[in-house]
């Protein structure tokens, strides 16, 4: 369990840099990585502002080594415009850049982007030759080396069945990628129904067979300990690969998005094998986001309602609390919204 590594992941509109740094502050102790939500990379060769600001060093750089542990996440449909985005975050001093192939939203698979290019394995194959052939990612002699930037992929299992992972496996070993997170389900499940565990494995299985030696990242549906002690156990049959030996499970870190919404202190749950969050330290954690989004949102409600997405989520520490939540979400000032998260956590039960 030491060995496996704990990555925050990228959620949009949710876990921009106001989330990023204040969790790290509390809870980031077990945090190996943070991923932004993605940035789109337009024709135009122009961020959208609010993408930008998000990596912009002065937002971020709180913590020293954020360009270590903050990964920013491109979604592009072609290489040329994957490379313009990629040149420009290089140049903020980032030292990791990961291709987003796992959006399973309508609207971005439509454009060919996110797990939208899964359907489309020759042309996913000719995008990565370049990507991986250019200036910026090319001259290293091994993709796990130190120099930056390293080029990392998330994607899904495929499209509409886990078979198209054969071929994709295939396809992702030609290429010398740093990391390889899979989310254990296809684009068509969305985020609905039990991760695909097993095509999962028989994935990793063929990648490794191919040659494939990038690290092994799991993606899907860690919410508790008894899921993360099922996924190790299930995973133990897997191949570690190259430069894993030291890891029998196969999976050399997992990504967590909603369960750590829900619990911000879970990896260090799972890395104490027990629960710690507790209720001054969940108060405590909503209050300084609460801070922090107020620095840039300058209206008492469109401030609430970034916490409300915060709340879809938390709301489950708090027994028999639907009257309590619905005074929140009916907030419409500053202190109508504090009044009522301490009435909540007055009065309902906190289960950790």
């Amino acid at each position: 369990m030491a060995s496996t590594k704990f990555y925050f992941a990228p959620m949009e509109g949710i876990t921009q840099y106001t989330l990023r740094n204040t969790h790290r502050a509390m809870f980031g102790g077990e945090i190996a990585k943070y991923y932004t939500p993605f940035l789109s990379a337009p024709k135009t060769h122009k961020f959208k502002k609010r993408e930008k600001n998000d990596i912009l060093p002065i937002n971020n750089d709180v913590f020293p080594d954020y360009t270590d542990i903050v990964i920013p996440q491109i979604l592009a449909n072609s290489a040329e415009n994957f490379l313009w985005a990629a040149k420009e975050i290089a140049a903020m001093g980032y030292k990791e850049i990961n291709l987003n192939l796992g959006c399973p939203v309508a609207t971005v698979v439509t454009k060919h982007k996110g797990s939208g290019l899964l359907a489309d394995i020759s042309y996913l194959d000719n995008m990565l030759k370049e990507i991986t052939s250019d200036e910026l990612f090319s001259g290293k002699e091994n993709a796990k080396e130190s120099a930056s930037p390293k080029f990392s992929v998330k994607t899904r299992l495929g499209v509409t069945d886990e078979s198209e992972a054969d071929k994709l496996m295939e396809v992702f070993a030609k290429y010398p990628i740093s990391e390889l997170t899979i989310h254990a389900r296809v684009q068509k499940d969305f985020y609905q129904g039990k991760p695909k565990t097993d095509a999962f494995k028989r994935a990793v299985e063929i990648y490794r067979e191919c040659g494939g030696c990038a690290d092994i990242c799991y993606n899907g549906d860690i919410n508790n300990i008894d899921d993360y002690n099922r996924l190790i156990d299930d995973m133990k049959s897997l191949d570690a690969g190259a430069g894993n030996s030291d890891n029998p499970g196969g999976i050399s870190s997992v990504m967590m998005g909603r369960g750590m919404l829900r619990n911000p202190a879970l990896a260090r749950d799972l890395a104490a094998g027990s629960t710690t969050l507790t209720k001054d330290e969940l108060k405590q954690y909503l209050e300084k986001l609460y801070q922090g989004y107020e620095t840039f949102i300058h209206e008492d409600r469109n401030v609430i309602f970034k916490m409300l997405e915060h709340w879809a989520f938390i709301n489950s520490h708090f027994e028999d609390s639907d009257k309590c939540l619905k005074a929140i979400r009916k907030a419409r000032s500053k202190g109508e919204y504090l009044a009522a998260v301490r009435n909540i956590f007055s009065t309902c039960n906190f289960i950790a």
